[in-house]
């Protein structure tokens, strides 16, 4: 009887008689079959579209001028379908400048570089620029009076066209510059190792020659990528993964049927269990290559890196992301703090480090964490192409484990006593399903990534998090602001935070703790269909909530290594997908309201009695998973009589 009010509570949850608008996040376009070697990672430069008119003939589109070496750049960007001749044109920084030589010329849609040593830059950034100003076999522009060197503190960057009429300019940092082609304050001095970027909006250069024009929230270092944002159909299947529940023996048994490649970007990795699989997979000759991160909080684990030390010895590639000041080498991310996998065609996508909290054995206690396992070459060869340019061997910041010299730490997550029975079971739903991978920084804040996945809520938003600030820095969330935005437009919304101590400490004013409290304010202020929650993981069987997800309408999930701090968002690398199936969102949605109900021991959904038999929630499972794809079936027939295609509904 408990099991059918269980049932009967995820049937009114999905038959709920909503009208859900499209949520379309990009064209899938063609994408190379998987391959051995991979495909060739997208090109440096990806130029955005352009409205006809409505921008200068050339724009300076991005600077770098706080550098280690002596690799300062100037890229220029023509935003017309037409070529433009060069000859005669000047770059300034009014102490200095340098002029384009005979025969010079910007393609259309296209954008050229010069920099100072062309030798440097290529070393730098893997990729050979068309003008230098100094070293290096390229074009050779024309020295006039000083050679520029850009300040670190402030300057300016002028485009000057033949007849010396500003076409473009920068002004940054404490320059006081107040001549044409500039229009109030200087923009903000980009930090030391990063490259000030002009902004795009809807594919398009903003150009109000203001500061506005190269002020972001996010931060770009040099040579981080510039990953395409497309939306992917999945052919193959999809797999739902909890942990604590049954991931580990997912993914090991993902890693012992491996025979072409293992490919991974991790934070960390101290599972013994995941490591002795990826060890052994590469002793049977399976192409194994990891990414690391150099630099964890607190140092790197012994169980890490003698992890490290036995799969390199079966004849694994083992990197990782570090800085090397001596010799003027930072990384390109603060953390690599991702959390995926290409293994053979298949892709794995989470929240949880390779751990024991984050894979614990079956029936042990352990993070709450979500994960997908996608098995479609389309998204493996995506994320193919993202793996083979963080791991770059021939970027200075990727140091082979021969190489790298190790800050160690004590064990931070030992392996824990507690026993807790698998709850929900493994989901796996074969396509067509739509899948949109999110790169980060990368698109951290376009309008169609989460952004727009919290925006699209037209009944219920569930975020379940580790932690998220309100505030970063001076200027407050934009994510925590979509999600009260959307309870203001009377969606349903429910955030729930782990409540770890540190999590929670009376004296920081921006814990999670604070964090629910003000939520939970502002709900009772304006009456918003708002609730916020801290979880005492211990009590429903978790370590922690690790996770970093959001459930929308129950028909989409975001899954991710993304928390909601500033530091995640803007200069990590981080990376999550967007999944769009009722079905697939099923399994996570209960793992939520399990998480979320304030009596541990009680059903799911019916939390007027428990659940004795451990086998009754894996039915109510199925069963639900079994009524979501019904409830699609239904909601795509239903959009098909009124006049709306599959591609427009993307369950």
């Amino acid at each position: 009887m408990r099991a059918v009010v269980a049932i009967v509570s995820i049937v009114a949850l999905l038959a709920s008689p909503q009208d859900f608008g499209a949520f379309l996040l990009g064209t899938a376009g063609p994408a190379a079959a998987s391959s051995a070697s991979g495909p060739p990672p997208p090109g440096p430069h990806i130029l955005p579209s352009f409205l006809p008119g409505s921008l200068p003939e050339i724009l300076i589109v991005e600077v770098f001028y706080f550098v280690y070496r002596d690799d300062e750049y100037i890229v220029l960007a023509n935003p017309r379908s037409s070529p433009v001749r060069l000859e005669g044109w000047r770059l300034t920084d009014l102490e200095g400048a340098v002029a384009f030589p005979a025969g010079a010329h910007i393609p259309g849609r296209d954008r050229i570089v010069v920099t100072r040593n062309a030798t440097s830059y290529a070393e730098d950034t893997l990729d050979d620029p068309e003008f230098t100003y100094g070293p290096g076999v390229v074009g050779q522009m024309v020295t006039i009076g000083a050679t520029p060197r850009l300040n670190n503190e402030g300057d300016e960057v002028l485009l000057l066209d033949p007849a010396g009429a500003v076409v473009d300019a920068l002004v940054y940092g404490n320059s006081r510059f107040g001549g044409a082609g500039w229009i109030g304050r200087p923009a903000i001095a980009a930090g030391r190792g990063e490259r000030a970027v002009r902004a795009v909006v809807a594919d398009t250069f903003v150009d109000s020659d203001t500061a506005v024009d190269w002020e972001s929230p996010r931060t770009h270092r040099l040579g981080q990528s510039d990953a395409p944002f497309i939306g992917l159909t999945v052919e193959g299947e999809v797999t739902a993964l909890l942990s604590p529940d049954n991931a580990l023996s997912v993914l090991q048994e993902t890693l012992d049927r491996a025979h072409s490649r293992i490919w991974a970007s991790l934070y960390t990795l101290t599972s013994l269990d995941l490591s002795g699989s990826i060890q052994a997979a590469a002793a049977r000759g399976v192409d194994v290559r990891i990414l690391l991160e150099g630099a964890p909080v607190g140092g790197i684990d012994p169980r890490q890196w003698s992890n490290a030390e036995s799969i390199s010895s079966a004849g694994a590639a083992i990197r990782f992301l570090a800085d090397a000041p001596a010799d003027g080498t930072f990384a390109r991310y603060r953390f690599l703090h991702a959390k995926y996998a290409v293994i053979d065609l298949a892709v794995l996508v989470g929240s949880e480090n390779w751990g024991e909290h984050g894979f614990p054995a079956d029936g042990r206690v352990g993070n709450r964490g979500w994960h997908v396992l996608i098995r479609d070459a389309k998204v493996a060869a995506y994320f193919e192409a993202l793996f083979l340019e963080d791991y770059e061997p021939r970027r200075r910041d990727s140091v082979p484990l021969a190489g790298f010299s190790p800050q160690l730490a004590a064990d931070r997550e030992p392996v824990t006593n507690g026993t807790r029975p698998a709850r929900i079971v493994t989901t796996r739903v074969a396509g067509p399903i739509w899948v949109t991978p999110v790169v980060v920084p990368d698109h951290a804040f376009r309008e169609d990534a989460v952004l727009g996945l919290l925006r699209s809520a037209v009944r219920t938003l569930d975020v379940e998090s580790f932690h998220i600030a309100r505030m970063w820095g001076e200027g407050p969330n934009p994510y925590f602001e979509a999600v009260i935005e959307a309870a203001r437009r009377g969606i349903r919304v429910r955030v729930l935070l782990d409540g770890t101590w540190y999590n929670a400490e009376e004296a920081d004013p921006f814990d999670n703790d604070d964090t629910v409290a003000y939520l939970n304010e502002i709900a009772r202020e304006e009456r918003l269909p708002l609730e916020a929650k801290l979880i005492e993981a211990t009590g429903h069987g978790l370590a922690k909530v690790h996770n970093k997800g959001v459930l929308v309408d129950d028909e989409r999930v975001f899954v991710s290594s993304l928390n909601w701090n500033q530091n995640a968002a803007t200069r990590n690398r981080e990376i999550g997908i967007i999944v769009e199936s009722a079905a697939l969102a099923a399994p996570f949605r209960l793992a939520f309201e399990e998480d979320w109900r304030d009596e541990p021991g009680r059903s799911i959904l019916d939390v007027s009695a428990g659940i004795a038999n451990p086998l009754v929630l894996p039915l109510v499972t199925v069963l639900a998973v079994n009524i979501a794809l019904l409830w699609a079936r239904f909601r795509r027939r239903r959009a098909t009589t009124k006049g709306l295609s599959d591609g427009d509904e993307m369950e």
